[in-house]
């Protein structure tokens, strides 16, 4: 039984990965330092500790990994400020299929606060949740399970009875180690065979309705 959802945000709400790989190959470029797709994809969906982490182990003191993250969410912001939040394709129909069914719904994204909000709000998605927990409130970021299990605390539903909706490995990692039921949707990045071991893969938000009530209802 499904009696909570959980959302993953940039990449699995919002189509913002795609922007953020850009941003991030932009302050490669501006800082000059040699940064591939590939690196960018291997720290998707984690902490900003654990990318600065990584960043660090890559490039040494020849990175300021604050200066590229901004210019990274420079371009983001700018990119949005003109062109709006690009809305991952079913989320709305998914939200009002939540709502409908009184099942609760929570954000648990690896984005820090004021930057999600500010997302969320343009999006004019807000009230459709009923909690929201972000990367800046966590001590040990995705692929580590707190960030999910807080988020089914807050809704008051236990981790096994929720459905956690990711794109990431870390997000999926993660997920699965709360004891959640998961489902990705895939962005950029390939997932493994492995990762997916138990977990179900859907091309979009949209059909998560009909899995939750097949899970419901049968």
């Amino acid at each position: 039984m499904i009696r909570g959802v959980i959302f993953d945000m940039d990449g699995l709400m919002f189509d913002t990965e795609r922007l953020s790989t850009e941003g991030w190959l932009k302050a490669a470029e501006e800082l000059h330092y040699p940064l591939t797709v590939p690196f960018i994809k291997s720290f998707k969906g984690t902490s900003t500790g654990t990318s600065r982490r990584m960043f660090l182990e890559a490039f040494g003191d020849a990175v300021d990994y604050d200066a590229a993250r901004t210019i990274r969410t420079n371009y983001v912001n700018g990119w949005m400020k003109e062109h709006g939040v690009p809305i991952k394709k079913g989320l709305i129909a998914l939200l009002e299929h939540l709502q409908a069914h009184h099942i609760p719904a929570a954000v648990a994204t690896s984005t820090r606060k004021e930057l999600a909000q500010m997302h969320l709000e343009d999006a004019g998605v807000c009230s459709y949740f009923q909690a929201f927990v972000y990367g800046s409130e966590v001590p040990n970021g995705k692929p580590n399970p707190d960030i999910f299990l807080i988020a089914a605390n807050k809704i008051g539903v236990a981790p096994s009875d929720c459905l956690v909706l990711e794109d990431s490995p870390a997000g999926i990692t993660a997920g699965k180690a709360a004891g959640a039921s998961v489902i990705a949707i895939p962005d950029q990045i390939e997932l493994s065979e492995e990762l997916l071991e138990g977990v179900t893969v859907l091309p979009d938000l949209e059909k998560v309705c009909a899995w939750i009530d097949q899970k419901n209802h049968g």
